[in-house]
């Protein structure tokens, strides 16, 4: 076979295994984290925000910084995604994408500090914990029961 007809042939399987695969993911009942589809969105916030909502007048808040101690973002959203309260949820690193504000404060061996707001800017809920894991299943709770309010109104 000639070197071009076997590239062409190439071509042509990767084309035909690139469309089946949704397909089979379709089939399989396989799920994209990248769509919410009807759940709920968490953003876990950097740092305080006097409008988290909003990316044009986004502020830090006065006091909120992290005395330079790292943010634990990625820690957060890793267990997001590990604790089974929150299996149900999707995590977005957009802001503008999301139903809810997570705004955690590691305090560096005193335990965590966590607040969650609704798109509009209501806190729902917030706490306190010792250890991470237990303060993202506090919140994964606290947005659940939202949730399934505003599920229930609707």
């Amino acid at each position: 076979m000639h070197k071009s007809s076997l590239t062409v042939v190439f071509l042509a399987s990767l084309a035909a295994q690139a469309w089946a695969l949704p397909r089979a993911q379709e089939k399989a009942g396989a799920t994209d984290n990248s769509s919410s589809a009807g759940r709920p969105v968490i953003y876990v916030m950097p740092n305080a925000l006097t409008n988290p909502g909003s990316s044009d007048n986004a502020q830090v808040v006065v006091g909120s910084s992290h005395d330079g101690k790292e943010p634990q973002v990625a820690k957060v959203y890793q267990e997001l995604q590990r604790r089974k309260e929150c299996q149900g949820f999707a995590e977005n690193m957009i802001k503008d994408k999301a139903d809810y504000f997570l705004l955690l404060q590691h305090g560096g061996g005193k335990g965590n500090r966590w607040a969650v707001s609704d798109k509009q800017g209501n806190v729902i809920a917030s706490g306190d914990s010792v250890l991470l894991g237990n303060s993202v299943k506090d919140v994964c709770l606290a947005i659940g029961k939202d949730w399934q309010q505003h599920a229930s109104q609707k």
